[in-house]
């Protein structure tokens, strides 16, 4: 089972100094996949025995899948290790390997801070007794500055680099033909290539089609880490490439921001996708409201945009029945007209029908509460269902099943049972 990598843990640094991520600037693609602070490599790995110290020496390997994994491998077994290159003396200038801990001593500094790094890169830095420890899995060079009493001492320059010599255009190749064959491998690929080129020229390309795969192989985790990776650089893609990411961020359950200018797109596959999109938001901004109701207006309806309202009919709680079988029949709709909770003051199934159509996830919490609140017996099958069209409205087909299926089991009788198998056929 591939393992996913989550954002790298950046060590806070020393006493009286200023804190490192705001340093260096907002990192603003998507890190490479990291677990707890160690990133562990996607996929199975050759496990390499008995890992040197890098002696900064580069290997010349042909970049395929087979030499990426062997490098991930011995990263990982670098930071698994802890593996160490210890400096003695007092020096300017420094060189590790990716993952490696670099160890130097300070000349009576105090106290140290990060200045300059790549973009989109993340450091483990710590100072103790009189050492500092340094440790990257990105290449690039790195500034650390020193302080006397406040004031600057010094800058050590470090460069971390890999031990393979893989050139970024032949990494990029090998993400290509993995993304074409929908290879597992992809993965890999390109973790080492954030790794090695955190500013890579082809950063953005891969951003997006790591997306694409996780989107093409229906892999929500995979998708919602790749979603971090595009989200900041969303204006720079294609129609096409946005409606792919609003697609993500809908399946994610993740709000993006859009730029006003893509709700006036033209394009249809972009339209429907922001659509879907914004119709799946819990809370809506001005451009959102405009384009619903820009959308509304317009004329003729297409096939997706009716199939689109039906669905949200019955999830509003409004039946639509046929009339006669001939094609073009208009529905015929029936409002249903359970009454609500008498009370002195605002029930919390009160709360949750006045969010049932704008909030789901408001509507959701209150529905819940009300369970163990509500007196009316005949109302609780009611509050099952609607708790299971809100979840349909978020696209979580998972709790919609769960709660048909308690409805089901404990009112196997009731018209909401029944009302159940029509939002049954719509998730499937």
């Amino acid at each position: 089972m591939l393992k996913k990598l989550s954002i790298f843990i950046v060590a806070g640094i020393l006493v009286g100094c200023t804190n490192i991520d705001n340093l260096g600037g907002k990192k603003d693609s998507g890190p490479i996949r990291e677990i707890g602070g160690e990133p562990q490599i996607p996929g199975e790995t050759k496990i390499v025995e008995d890992v040197p110290t890098d002696d900064g020496k580069v290997v010349n390997k042909e970049a395929n899948n087979e030499n990426i994994k062997e490098y991930l491998s011995i990263v990982k077994e670098n930071l698994k290790g802890s593996v160490k290159k210890v400096e003695d003396s007092v020096e300017n200038n420094y060189t590790v390997g990716l993952g490696e801990t670099l160890v130097f001593p300070l000349d009576n500094e105090r106290a140290i801070k990060l200045t300059a790094s790549p973009k989109n890169t993340n450091t483990k830095i710590n100072l103790s007794n009189g050492k500092v420890s340094f440790r990257s899995v990105y290449q690039g060079q790195y500034v650390l500055s020193t302080y006397v009493d406040g004031s600057l001492n010094r800058k050590i320059a470090i460069a971390v680099i890999a031990k393979y010599d893989f050139s970024e255009r032949e990494v990029y190749d090998v993400i290509m033909q993995n993304f074409e064959s929908k290879s597992k491998d992809l993965e890999n690929a390109v973790t080492l290539y954030k790794m090695m080129f955190p500013t890579g020229r082809y950063a953005k390309e891969v951003n997006y089609l790591f997306l694409k795969y996780a989107y093409d192989i229906k892999n929500t985790s995979l998708m919602s880490e790749a979603l971090a990776g595009v989200k900041n650089d969303f204006s720079s893609y294609s129609d096409s490439e946005k409606a792919t990411i609003l697609r993500v961020a809908k399946l994610t359950n993740k709000d993006i921001f859009v730029p006003s200018e893509t709700y006036k797109t033209s394009d249809s596959e972009l339209k429907s996708a922001l659509q879907e999109y914004v119709g799946n938001k819990g809370s809506l901004d001005k451009n959102d409201k405009v384009f619903i109701e820009k959308t509304k207006k317009e004329t003729p309806e297409t096939a997706n945009t009716v199939a689109r309202e039906k669905v949200r009919a019955v999830l509003d709680e409004t039946v639509l029945t046929k009339v006669g079988s001939t094609a073009g029949t208009s529905p015929k709709t029936v409002k249903n007209t359970t009454s609500k909770n008498e009370t002195n003051g605002e029930s919390y199934y009160d709360k949750a029908m006045k969010n049932l159509n704008s909030n789901p996830r408001v509507a959701i919490e209150n529905f819940k509460k009300s369970l163990s609140t509500e007196k009316i017996q005949d109302k609780k099958p009611e509050i099952y269902y609607n708790i299971a069209s809100s979840y349909a409205k978020l696209g979580n087909k998972v709790e919609v099943t769960k709660y048909l299926r308690l409805l089901k089991q404990e009112f196997p009788n009731s018209e909401w049972a029944k009302k159940s198998e029509v939002l049954t056929k719509l998730i499937k």
